[in-house]
């Protein structure tokens, strides 16, 4: 069985990611599509538009096999430790011939050079990037500095060129067998938020803008064909399987927006104030900045949206992305020395559990080939499964749990809806026709 991986979001799947479904299978031609996928929030701190579970539908409806859950401290974190987590959890699966990804630039040479100069950082890559930071730089950019002054490419840090890098980084790292293979990335930029048909595929972050616009909108209306508007985006950006198991929640678990879950950050904001350096990604400089606006603003800091408060946080040394993974972190409690335990697994290049969300027959069997020769504890049932897990295990996955509770809390205060807690949600087993 020829198994081939894709780390994603899929928040949601749409035709781009498709796209790199099918053709991961087809270059490959794979038996067996592995997905591992972020849960109820994301990688630049975002809360998911759509539960896990439903975004794993999507992708075994588009062609994926099997889906399993990238853990809540790697999902919410660094482009790096979200990599490095992601191969971590396929190195330990120990079958895994393939991991594609899409990039700006589908030269593995190329990205493959830049991986070598971010593992080894020689003394002038070292030198520059000391010196970039101290003069005010956002470690992004330092980094592409200190790159470039080692005869780098000046263009190669694009958003998916930099997943790219990060997870050739992680394969070299754990000296993984799996071989990786970039697809050209088409369509809208990664961060594009304005959608238009002439664009070509649509990025998650202009879909997300755009049904954030049409919910808030009066547009929204049912038209003299009985569908709104937000069922014509659907269909017309999402492929039709997916469009389908969207609207089927809307309104119940669909769509979800980061303003959903701004009184929860706010108020962890106010109760934490004079320790939030305790929180993983909160710097002395980023916990002092908040007290002194707190100070200065008192709850007029809270007076906007969330992006309107992430924004007016941020400073050029510090990234939106950075602050708002800082906020998850402080809503769920995650602190330095939780992080610290998810970092040790990443010494030894394997996770400890992985969980099934969804998968198709050819799951099914690939499951029962990896069985007997991985060590990972494979996690269909989490009230079965928890007993065999360590203490530090347990420390990993109780945020898993803990930020899928928050997520139904915001479901229910937006919707009335209510979800299964996650001891009472089932494996999706999906046998259909597929797009």
């Amino acid at each position: 069985m020829i198994t081939t991986a894709i780390i994603a979001e899929f928040n949601p799947l749409h035709s781009g990611h498709e796209y790199i479904i099918q053709e991961a299978k087809r270059i490959t031609n794979a038996d067996c599509i592995v997905v591992v996928l972020s849960g109820y929030f994301t990688q630049r701190g975002d809360i998911a538009i759509a539960p896990k579970h439903t975004r794993a539908a999507a992708a075994i409806s588009c062609g994926a096999d099997i889906v399993f859950e990238l853990p809540f401290a790697y999902a919410t974190s660094s482009a790096e430790f979200f990599a490095s987590g992601a191969v971590a959890l396929l190195n330990s699966l120990k079958k895994i011939d393939f991991l594609v990804f899409g990039a700006e630039n589908n030269d593995i040479s190329v990205l493959s050079s830049a991986a070598d100069i971010l593992i080894n950082e020689p003394e002038e890559f070292k030198s520059r990037l000391n010196s970039c930071l101290l003069s005010g730089m956002s470690f992004p950019a330092a980094r592409e500095q200190a790159y470039i002054i080692c005869g780098g490419c000046e263009v190669i840090f694009t958003p998916n060129n930099t997943l790219a890098i990060e997870y050739i980084k992680a394969l070299k790292k754990f000296s993984s067998d799996t071989k990786p293979i970039a697809i050209r990335r088409v369509g809208s930029g990664y961060n594009d938020k304005d959608y238009s048909q002439k664009k070509g595929y649509i990025s998650a972050s202009a879909f997300r803008a755009k049904t954030e616009d049409i919910v808030n909108s009066s547009s929204s209306v049912i038209d003299t064909n009985g569908s709104s508007e937000l069922d014509s985006f659907l269909f017309e950006t999402l492929p039709s399987s997916s469009a389908g198991i969207m609207l089927s929640c809307h309104n119940k678990t669909f769509p979800l927006f980061n303003d959903d879950m701004s009184m929860l950050i706010y108020y962890s904001v106010l109760m934490h104030r004079n320790n939030l350096e305790s929180f993983c990604d909160f710097t002395p400089a980023l916990a002092n900045r908040i007290r002194r606006m707190l100070d200065k603003e008192g709850n007029s800091l809270f007076a906007g949206n969330y992006e309107e408060f992430i924004l007016g946080i941020k400073t050029k040394e510090m990234t939106a992305a950075r602050i708002k993974r800082a906020m998850l972190h402080l809503l769920t409690g995650f602190t330095n020395e939780a992080h610290q335990n998810a970092v040790n697994y990443l010494n030894e290049g394997m996770l400890p559990y992985a969980r099934i969300l969804a998968l198709s027959p050819s799951g099914q069997r690939f499951i029962s080939e990896i069985k007997k020769g991985c060590d990972i504890t494979l996690i269909n049932s989490l009230g079965k499964s928890m007993p065999l897990l360590d203490d530090n295990a347990l420390r990993l996955i109780h945020y898993d749990i803990l930020s899928s509770d928050i997520y139904a809390s915001v479901i229910k205060d937006k919707f009335h809806y209510t979800i299964p807690d996650e001891f009472r949600t089932n494996v999706k087993r999906i046998d259909f026709p597929r797009t």
